[in-house]
């Protein structure tokens, strides 16, 4: 409550996606608010029960965690609806990240258009940047796959 509702405001990342949506860090880098349009609110409720069900089931998993979905509607004549997410930050960790990945299992438009000198530790790459061959140990894969 005290990440959200602090003293501190909320900090707007860059430019919002292709969906539109805007997002949101708390000051403390532990939280994310995304806002949403009133169809991807549709598909997050109905995957709710499998996505509880899961979170319940694998404590550790890698999934993002969800911890509300909120509706504000302004005042005035207008009264137009803000729907937006509160999400675990899974870029707040104790572990350094020297690549970021947005991955959607898609190939389509999923490609990051800057070269490779201009890559940083904080630049989102996508699916079609992901080139690394990975090695685990056989429990981890498992913890993984499962």
């Amino acid at each position: 409550m005290i990440s959200i509702c602090g003293n501190d405001a909320l900090r707007e990342l860059s430019s919002p996606g292709k969906s539109g949506s805007f997002f949101y860090l708390t000051n403390d880098d532990r939280y994310m608010i995304k806002t949403m349009r009133k169809a991807e609110v549709k598909v997050l409720i109905r995957m709710l029960p499998a996505y509880y069900n899961h979170v319940r089931n694998y404590e550790d998993t890698m999934v993002t965690k969800f911890f509300g979905l909120h509706c504000v509607k302004s005042t005035g004549p207008a009264q137009k609806k803000v729907r937006f997410v509160i999400m675990g930050n899974l870029f707040c960790s104790e572990y350094t990240f020297h690549r970021r990945f947005d991955l959607k299992g898609s190939s389509h438009g999923r490609v990051t258009d800057k070269p490779e000198s201009e890559i940083e530790a904080n630049t989102t790459l996508k699916d079609l940047d992901l080139n690394f061959i990975f090695r685990l140990e056989k429990k981890y894969f498992q913890d993984f796959c499962r």
